[in-house]
């Protein structure tokens, strides 16, 4: 794979306006990558509710060796933030880090040990669904499909060549209270749901606020949402509030769960706790053979020791954490994820490609 390949399919990778939601736009990018891949390739287009999953190998789709799991869908962008720019270094548009750039790496390398008729069997997965949580794609591999890969690259963190040991779960909680309507210049004749929750946030945080100021591998917690009331001189009858708790391994989404569920019961009985949006915390073993060819081989590209981090947010490899499935998690330098300047840098996808390549050829 040359730079200007690279920056050929990739520019036309981002002019796909891939949202999670929008599977068309979905499967039209996968139409394209059939015409990427060698033909010699079996190619497999799941789709299950309003995702799609492409899966292309050569040898075995559902236990291969080496698994290559990468997601198509983007966040919402302007018009032309779907139109990429090269600015020097920089590749820049939507997708471009977060995680486009890796879709061209993962053809090539499939190509390339299809040409060399390899005996290690390699499947590249692109998912479509992972931005609102991978549900209906990477969820449906893992419990549906019994995707069981030997080890699985998932370059979607370790920005810069660090090594992903560990992420953190997620928990993601609907909190609902009820209470009475009244009047608003007569509130002792009603009953406020948004006072409830208005409450239960001052203990949650009571507890929590303190794990949010500063980096640390700890439970954190997001208030992302409250609402209520539909009237300001009425007292609300009825009102929600979502949180985010982002956890370690030495914790559980039931433990955490049962913690506001015992501080709600303080204010109301009553209140209603359910489950949004769950993920299991990931751990890779760093001292595994194939964990160290991987470290390795990307060492001698970047010519220093790769650093071994932990990670804060989540992809789709949570979705495999209960199967032991050894998580290979690192990627090339980019940022403003999700921002109006997100950007890749090309020079490092090269060094990322190579150090692949390594990998793949210490693998065989």
């Amino acid at each position: 794979m040359t730079k200007s390949q690279f920056i050929k399919q990739l520019t036309q990778l981002i002019s796909f306006p891939t949202l999670s939601t929008d599977l068309e736009a979905n499967l039209l990018l996968f139409d394209y990558l059939k015409t990427l891949i060698d033909p010699q390739a079996k190619i497999k287009i799941i789709v299950n509710g309003n995702a799609a999953i492409l899966i292309a190998s050569y040898q075995d789709d559902l236990d291969p060796d080496i698994a290559y799991l990468v997601h198509s869908d983007v966040v919402a962008a302007r018009d032309d933030q779907f139109k990429m720019r090269v600015d020097d270094d920089h590749l820049i548009g939507r997708g471009t880090s977060d995680m486009k750039y890796s879709i061209p790496v993962g053809v090539a390398l499939l190509n390339e040990l299809i040409e060399k008729k390899s005996e290690l069997s390699f499947a590249l997965v692109v998912t479509s669904d992972e931005e609102i949580g991978g549900f209906e794609g990477a969820d449906y591999l893992a419990k549906k499909a019994d995707f069981r890969p030997t080890a699985m690259i998932v370059p979607d963190g370790g920005n810069n060549f660090d090594f992903i040991e560990k992420s953190k779960g997620v928990c993601q909680l609907l909190i609902e209270a009820k209470g009475i309507p009244a009047h608003a210049s007569t509130p002792w004749e009603g009953e406020n749901a948004l006072v409830k929750l208005v409450k239960l946030s001052s203990l949650l945080l009571e507890k929590f606020e303190k794990n949010n100021q500063k980096q640390a591998w700890v439970t954190t917690m997001n208030i992302s949402q409250i609402e209520g009331g539909k009237s300001t001189n009425q007292v609300c009858s009825f009102a929600s509030m979502k949180l985010d708790f982002r956890f370690p391994e030495t914790e559980t989404k039931e433990g955490i769960r049962g913690v506001v569920e015992a501080l709600a019961k303080t204010i109301d009985p009553k209140i209603e706790i359910s489950y949004l949006s769950t993920g299991l915390p990931t751990k890779t073993n760093t001292k595994l053979a194939i964990v160290k060819k991987f470290i390795k081989s990307f060492e001698s590209e970047i010519d220093r020791e790769v650093r071994i981090q932990a990670g804060f947010g989540a992809s789709d490899a949570r979705h495999f954490a209960d199967l032991k499935i050894p998580i290979l998690m690192i990627k090339p330098d980019g940022g403003d994820i999700h921002g109006d300047h997100e950007w890749i840098s090309l020079a490092a996808i090269m060094k990322f490609y190579q150090g692949l390549r390594k990998f793949l050829e210490l693998t065989k």
